[in-house]
């Protein structure tokens, strides 16, 4: 009773890793058939006071059916005080009857100004997708989508009236000192996120918004992508100890060579990205990248400049877009770059063998994976591929064979990251032999493999002030 007590508050903390991991530990108790697990949760739905928590502890429900085959109980849409469409969406996929719909929808009054607090905390306590898009919904059909989310961030207000704003959370970052930023969501990420679903009702019920068009937007309040909700964080036994990436250029490449090596060695194939920390302190960072890329003949590029082109051309790159069969589909399509010619460097004649994975369907308590962590293959040559998850890992399939899987794992516990870093947590896209970079392109005569790596260290002589930056990159030719 301990554990699950401790767990069920560990929902409440503003860390977005802790209550991530808190929601996966708790959906392993309810797949363990565990009664005294399943009354406390629906308890706690009972007591959701804003219907941003009504869909994280629906999440729990609806991750212990998809991974352990749990059954959720009848009771679960009569336990939930707070609706909302995507409250609606989770009980459809857990086979679970929807309750009442709200009857206490309020338009908002025409003479209704935006009160200051609501736009302080757009884009710091939470992101400002949510008001770009009712600025974009107001754009597109004239109606005061911004005005009714200001609204209902008025009338939240008064459900928490001894804590609306949950604290400073710079009391949880200020003792790191300078050069750190946060990855937190706090009551006042969930009461504008609240606001935001309630104004999406709104637009249904009394403007007429189509359901589709609802559904939509609605997903953009989920606090778990649908896919990566099953990823767990897992260390490699090939992570490199804290000092194999000091030194020069020549060592670092030393300690890269004998990294793939490892990787090739335990897990069976070829390392296509890695990024994550390796050493996080308040005095000394350092975090580590590679990705692989190919490298036709013709380049107009020295060699000893490729690093520092290809770099800089890495910047604009491509990203992969995705999509979802249905709203919570665990499987995500991936649509790869348009054709060879989008990802080719024209002046190195060099192509990425990876790509970021773009927004659509972001949990907001996973912005520390997005866009640095989650490097999928670019496969040049395919139309697209299946990304889904599988035993805590990410398995990338082309036409059902298994090209790629991406881990992670969590380089510290801590609330904040240094903030020229891309995350707190570590990721590594290995490939299952190597269909990943076959094909007409590869087979053209003088095709070679390059590491692209970059090595930054955070540096600073005290706990507080700010740091010194150093970044070291090259070219690894394998």
């Amino acid at each position: 009773m301990d554990e699950l007590r401790i767990l069920i508050a560990r929902l409440g903390w503003p860390s977005t890793t802790a209550r991530w991991w808190a929601m996966q530990e708790l959906a392993a108790c309810l797949g363990r058939s565990t009664a005294e697990a399943e009354a406390a949760l629906i308890q706690l739905l009972k007591s959701c006071r804003l219907e941003a928590e009504v869909i994280e502890i629906l999440c729990i429900f609806w991750i212990a059916a998809r991974s352990n085959g749990y059954k959720a109980p009848a009771q679960l849409g009569e336990s939930i005080q707070r609706s909302s469409i995507l409250a609606d969406l989770l009980l459809d996929s857990l086979g679970v009857c929807k309750p009442l719909g709200d009857s206490n929808l309020i338009e908002v009054p025409v003479d209704f100004d935006i009160p200051q607090d609501f736009e302080d905390v757009q884009g710091s306590d939470l992101p400002r997708i949510f008001r770009t898009t009712m600025i974009n919904l107001e754009y597109q059909t004239g109606l005061p989508f911004l005005q009714q989310m200001a609204f209902e961030w008025t009338l939240n207000h008064s459900v928490y009236p001894e804590a609306p704003f949950q604290g400073n959370l710079g009391h949880f970052i200020r003792p790191l000192g300078e050069g750190f930023v946060g990855h937190l969501s706090s009551r006042t990420a969930l009461r504008s996120i609240s606001a935001y679903l309630r104004t999406i009702a709104v637009a249904t019920e009394c403007w007429g918004i189509p359901m589709p068009s609802a559904v939509d937007r609605a997903l953009l309040a989920l606090p778990i992508h649908p896919t990566l909700a099953f990823l767990t964080p897992q260390r490699p036994q090939w992570f490199p100890q804290a000092t194999d990436f000091e030194g020069d250029s020549a060592l670092i490449q030393a300690s890269l060579q004998e990294m793939l090596m490892q990787v090739k060695a335990e897990e069976g194939g070829e390392l296509i990205a890695f990024a994550s920390p390796i050493v996080i302190s308040r005095e000394r960072c350092v975090e580590v990248s590679c990705v692989r890329w190919s490298q036709a003949v013709g380049s107009s590029i020295a060699d000893e400049d490729l690093a520092l082109h290809l770099d800089d051309y890495w910047h604009y790159r491509p990203g992969i877009r995705s999509s979802a069969l249905e709203p919570l589909g665990v499987s995500t399509l991936l649509s790869l770059p348009g054709g060879f010619n989008s990802i080719l460097d024209g002046e190195s004649k060099a192509w990425p063998l990876s790509a970021p994975l773009d927004f659509d369907r972001i949990g907001y308590l996973q912005h520390d994976l997005y866009p640095e962590r989650l490097m999928m293959p670019t496969l040049p040559g395919k139309d697209g591929a299946e990304l889904s998850p599988h035993h805590g890992r990410l398995v990338i399939k082309d036409r059902e064979q298994v090209v790629a899987s991406l881990c992670y794992w969590n380089a510290g516990w801590g609330v904040a990251r240094p903030t020229q870093f891309g995350g707190h947590c570590g990721s590594a896209l290995i490939s299952r032999g190597t269909s990943y970079r076959e094909g007409a392109i590869f087979e053209t005569p003088g095709v070679r493999s390059i590491y692209l790596w970059k090595v930054r260290t955070l540096s600073r002589h005290n706990s507080f002030g700010s740091f010194d930056e150093t970044i070291t990159m090259g070219a690894l030719f394998v």
